[in-house]
């Protein structure tokens, strides 16, 4: 009894003496996690959406690229005419860039020796920035393609 009296007092003296170092050092950082989140989280969700921004931009740059491709393959046969290169630059553009490359325009430029097709549009923002559009430009360009006589051998007897 006389153990348990002793353990009282001290436990009463404990709680009754202020807590100075102790309650000081605990009591000013309260409260510090929630607000070092709270600054952190958005950097962190910045730099995500970023990332996947930077990965539709890919994407957007890809389908222009790939359009202007289809573009000059349609163009560089001998019946190609600047109408045929620009309606498959865009037909691709609208089909594979749904919703990643928009507002597409296509120039075509074909001539006797060269087809030359250029897709530019604008990549889809995640977060609607007021005057942020991410352009997309790709061209491609090839050789018309033309008949050609083998040259025969000096030689040679048909």
């Amino acid at each position: 009894m006389l153990l348990k009296r002793q353990s009282l007092t001290a436990d009463r003296a404990a709680l009754t003496r202020p807590r100075t170092f102790n309650c000081a050092r605990t009591g000013a950082d309260r409260g510090s996690e929630s607000v070092g989140l709270a600054v952190l989280f958005p950097v962190v969700l910045v730099l995500i959406l970023s990332a996947v921004q930077g990965g539709l931009w890919w994407h957007a740059r890809a389908v222009a690229a790939q359009s202007a491709q289809a573009g000059v393959d349609a163009g560089r046969p001998i019946g190609g005419t600047n109408t045929t290169a620009a309606a498959a630059a865009r037909s691709f553009a609208t089909r594979a860039g749904h919703g990643v490359l928009t507002g597409p325009q296509v120039r075509a430029a074909v001539t006797a020796d060269t087809v030359q097709v250029e897709v530019s549009g604008t990549a889809v923002r995640l977060v609607p920035i007021p005057g942020l559009d991410i352009r997309v430009t790709a061209s491609a360009r090839a050789a018309k393609e033309r008949f050609t006589v083998p040259a025969r051998a000096a030689g040679s007897s048909s």
